[in-house]
């Protein structure tokens, strides 16, 4: 039998999802997309629902993309902080749920699989508190 590690504390500090949006048209960003030339950007929008997380403390949420030749390079990085009177749905020891978003461009260089690796990090922690991956195909056109 296969042993499937656990998140770790797996009701705090989570991310419950992130939606890509594509800036220019609106829409969702698709898991096979196309460039007419290359290299390309691509301006999204990330949408990212949050889970459990504690008001009024700083966090960290930062964007990679992972390509399939094995290179790797940071995208993106922003600072979250909620006010506790916007949490919502929040619970007795005070943890509630946040949805956020931010604007980032993602410039490719050849086509390529790829996936985007998000980790959301406690401010002071060394250790990331969850991560999201989003996988994704840029083909010439």
């Amino acid at each position: 039998m296969v042993s499937i590690p656990m998140k770790s504390n797996p009701f705090v500090e989570k991310i419950t999802s992130v939606k890509l949006i594509n800036h220019e048209t609106g829409q969702f960003f698709n898991t096979v997309n196309n460039f007419d030339f290359f290299p390309g950007t691509i301006s999204l929008v990330a949408v990212v629902d949050f889970f459990n997380v504690y008001p009024n403390k700083n966090y960290t949420l930062s964007v990679s993309v992972f390509l399939d030749n094995g290179a790797n390079y940071p995208v993106h990085a922003t600072r979250i902080f909620i006010p506790s009177d916007q949490l919502i749905a929040v619970s007795n020891n005070g943890l509630g749920k946040a949805t956020g978003n931010f604007d980032f461009n993602l410039t490719i260089e050849q086509p390529c699989d790829f996936y985007l690796f998000f980790a959301f990090i406690p401010e002071g922690s060394s250790e990331h508190s969850d991560t999201f991956y989003s996988y994704h195909s840029f083909l010439k056109r």
